[in-house]
């Protein structure tokens, strides 16, 4: 597909100077993705509701469509919505906006499809959405293999805290300086640090109830990390240890 159409005052505005037949063929794939596309999520959404799963076929659909009607990397954004503006009738509430090049539906889908199974059920479609939105959390593609890797489904809360940690920790960081094991021990203490903020705010809030702490969590979450990170920097460790963590907890929150 050598050509792509936006839509502009309610009308089809096809870019670029193309012959009829260009037009007419292009005419002629958005009438079948019209055709198409609702059926598709219709039926997957009948078979695996609106959850992780269903994202994941979908995204094995999109991934039949590109091929089929060979849509560049450069055309795939703009593709993407062509799919939203003319073929689906579904009506999606969240707001892709400013950060539409890493937010679009479609896209994520697809990006999502391409991961092993093993990997895709380790999270929910809201944790997976995290770390799709952070492109700078997935650039090394070895962090899908430390998520196949972990032992248990990632909670909620944990799984939010570890994405807002790991882009604090990737900062002016070149992971490919790392062999996996170095990289997967990275990645797990900085998940047992987010674990151990949850744990130790718990008891924090039943010790402090009247804290103003408690009401700026926000703000305080990221001086632990930052503490934590700065602690395994003066001794030069890889990791984060659970002594470090306890430490950074005690000196910003008990004093």
């Amino acid at each position: 597909m050598g050509h792509v159409v936006r839509l502009v005052g309610g009308h089809l505005v096809y870019d670029g100077m193309l012959s009829t037949k260009e037009i007419a063929t292009i005419d002629d794939i958005l009438r079948t993705l019209q055709e198409e596309i609702p059926t598709i999520e219709a039926d997957l959404a009948e078979e695996y509701g609106q959850g992780v799963w269903y994202k994941y076929h979908l995204g094995l659909v999109m991934g039949e469509i590109l091929e089929k009607y060979d849509i560049s990397f450069s055309e795939r954004r703009r593709f993407w919505d062509e799919i939203k503006n003319f073929a689906t009738q579904e009506e999606r509430k969240r707001n892709e906006g400013t950060n539409a090049v890493t937010r679009s539906f479609y896209q994520q889908c697809y990006i999502l499809s391409q991961q092993d199974k093993e990997v895709v059920e380790k999270l929910t479609w809201r944790q997976w959405q995290d770390i799709l939105d952070r492109v700078g959390n997935r650039e090394d593609p070895r962090i899908f293999e430390w998520i196949k890797r972990y032992p248990t489904k990632i909670r909620e809360d944990d799984w939010r805290e570890f994405e807002k940690a790991l882009h604090l920790y990737l900062k002016n960081k070149d992971t490919s300086v790392f062999d996996d094991e170095e990289l997967f021990a990275i990645y797990d203490s900085i998940m047992l640090m987010c674990k151990k903020w949850r744990e130790l705010f718990k008891s924090f809030t039943v010790k402090h109830p009247k804290s103003a702490k408690i009401k700026s969590k926000s703000v305080w979450v990221k001086k632990y990390y930052a503490l934590c990170f700065s602690k395994k920097k003066e001794v030069r460790s890889r990791v984060v240890t659970e002594d470090m963590c306890e430490t950074a907890f005690d000196e910003l929150m008990e004093y």
